[in-house]
């Protein structure tokens, strides 16, 4: 059945398996197409942008994802109040002293609205505080230990400026990694050992600006290779002493000479193939990056997963039955429209970062150990609330009742003048974050006119007045030209003059991030971690696909990719594994 998405106006197929799982959920079919739904759900999902606050009760400084009264200046937003890590955990909050009755004049969705603004959030998403060590500058992670932003990862050590990278040690300037150690500016790596400016390898050691190599040692500006040794642009070089004394010649700690070398690196990587979608053990599914999984459809890093459709960033073991989930997981079944939820649990609807073993979950946030929920913030082992205010089961029943058919009758009306029933996730107008503080800036970018128009808000940074101490042309071309008191310094971005909305204009290098630098003979970098971060988001693909036609000759098929339908020698998976392995 094809139904018209209220937002952007695109049709979008609801097929029988979907009405099916709508039927399970006892939930309306949805009203917004699969992008649009993820776009909402990512306007309340903030990893990288980070301010300092007072918690609300111990009056600490905490590391925290929402902006405070005096950050935001006037503006919308800043008026979500906090707790750290240790005060929110505490006996001493208990979230149920800010319950309400349900008042039947307003939506629901308008007095939900009022609840945000009373009830304390947890400063960040640091899940256990108490398996974090020395990592105080870090986001939606978990056992971290001597770490430095790091976002979406988990048990790491010694790692700086990372998103999804687990289980890796000594790691700088990485995007989706596992397994890794002492590896640099690399994406979607897998047990690689000493990999430099790679993406897309696994079982790799020691090499440089490769992709898609497995099983490879000492290779060079390499595409498509297996089980290869001493290889440089492809060509093989004989043995190590010859391999050493090319890359020798190379000069790799001038950071000229790097940039020299990348250009040409892409240019081989294009003539190299690319498979349609990264996939491994996989049985019936589409999207990308998805791994020892089964009928998952249209999704994007999901790894154990099975049955699920239209989700993301699952890096979570046995996540089945659900559709729409974004980020975490983790032996749950049967979620619907969820962003951040997981760690066991089952049935949970519309709700955001909700952990531990929940179970029948409406409209929550921030609810923990808790079944028979609506509504409802930052309760833990609680059952049968609605607005935070306990009820019998037998009342909560009723009155669940009687909220969703109100919810049907009188929908919440947006800024954008969409309407909001039962069955959809939160307005984005609900978000305690402006649109360009979100992942959904990452996915679907937008001019702050363009967010106004479509009835996002929008933070006005203050203008940076960082004063470097190196300009970008006195930053030191060479690995062996950096200077001892480096750590000291306040570097230019070499973007500071292009009015790059999230280039921090200058930076700072950490004492661990020189001394990988001076180890490993690298160059400093001349552009600050955002800039690095956006960088590296050019060599991912996206959660948004379509459907193009195999590069092979001769080749009908059509793929549903999340490449570029201009990727030369994009192949479907039966010939790209008879050109490749």
């Amino acid at each position: 059945m094809s139904k018209q998405c209220q937002k952007c106006k695109k049709d979008f197929i609801i097929e029988t398996e979907d009405s099916n799982f709508y039927k399970m959920m006892k939930v309306p079919e949805p009203t917004f197409c699969p992008e649009c739904r993820l776009q909402r759900r990512l306007t309340f999902r903030n990893d990288r942008t980070l301010y300092k606050r007072e918690c609300e009760m111990c009056k600490e400084s905490v590391i925290s994802i929402y902006r405070s009264h005096s950050t935001s200046s006037g503006q919308a937003g800043g008026d979500t109040k906090i707790l750290c890590q240790k005060c929110w955990w505490s006996d001493k909050f208990n979230a149920t002293t800010y319950g309400r009755d349900y008042d039947f004049s307003k939506s629901f969705f308008e007095q939900y609205q009022e609840l945000m603004k009373e009830v304390p959030f947890l400063a960040n998403f640091v899940v256990d505080e108490s398996r974090m060590v020395n990592s105080p500058y870090n986001n939606m992670v978990l056992d971290l230990r001597n770490c430095y932003m790091m976002f979406d990862s988990d048990f790491n050590e010694d790692c700086a400026y990372g998103c999804e990278v687990e289980k890796s040690r000594n790691c700088v300037d990485t995007n989706l990694i596992e397994k890794g150690e002492m590896c640099y500016e690399c994406v979607n790596i897998t047990n690689c050992y000493r990999a430099f400016y790679s993406l897309d390898c696994e079982n790799s050691n020691d090499i440089k600006f490769c992709r898609d190599c497995n099983g490879c040692t000492d290779c060079f500006g390499c595409v498509n290779l297996r089980n290869q040794s001493y290889r440089i642009f492809n060509e093989p070089m004989g043995d190590k002493a010859t391999y050493d004394a090319k890359i020798k010649e190379m000069n790799l700690s001038s950071r000229k000479n790097l940039e020299e070398i990348k250009k040409k690196v892409l240019e081989i990587w294009k003539n190299g193939i690319t498979k349609f979608m990264h996939e491994k053990q996989t049985n019936d599914v589409t999207g990308d990056y998805i791994f020892n999984s089964k009928n998952v459809k249209d999704s994007w890093i999901v790894h154990e997963g099975w049955n699920m459709k239209y989700c993301q960033y699952m890096v979570a073991n046995n996540v089945k039955d659900s559709y729409d989930v974004t980020q975490f997981g983790n032996n749950i079944e049967r979620y619907y429209e969820v962003l951040q939820g997981g760690n066991g649990g089952s049935n949970v609807r519309f709700s955001w970062f909700g952990v531990n073993e929940n179970s029948q979950i409406d409209y929550c946030m921030q609810v923990m150990t808790s079944h028979d929920m609506f509504g409802c913030i930052g309760l833990r082992g609680k059952e049968y609330c609605i607005l935070n205010k306990e009820y019998s089961k037998e009342e909560y029943e009723i009155l669940r009742g009687k909220i969703i058919k109100e919810m049907k009758a009188m929908p919440y009306l947006g800024k954008n003048g969409i309407g909001y029933s039962y069955g959809e996730f939160f307005p984005s107008d609900l978000s305690p974050f402006a649109y360009n503080e979100t992942t959904a800036q990452e996915y679907f970018p937008l001019t702050k006119e363009e967010a106004i128009k479509n009835g996002f808000s929008w933070f006005e940074r203050g203008e940076r007045n960082y004063q470097p101490t190196i300009k970008v042309a006195d930053i030191p071309d060479n690995s062996k030209d950096i200077p001892e008191n480096i750590t000291s310094e306040i570097l230019e971005c070499i973007n500071s003059k292009n009015n790059i909305e999230d280039c921090t204009t200058a930076f700072r290098v950490i004492t661990d991030e020189a001394s990988f630098y001076q180890r490993f003979n690298l160059p400093l970098p001349n552009k600050c971690p955002n800039c690095r971060h956006r960088e590296r988001m050019k060599l991912r693909t996206t959660p948004r696909f379509k459907t193009v036609a195999c590069a092979y000759d001769s080749c009908e098929t059509e793929i549903l990719t999340a490449y570029d339908e201009k990727t030369p020698n994009l192949y479907c998976k039966e010939h790209y594994l008879q050109a490749v392995v």
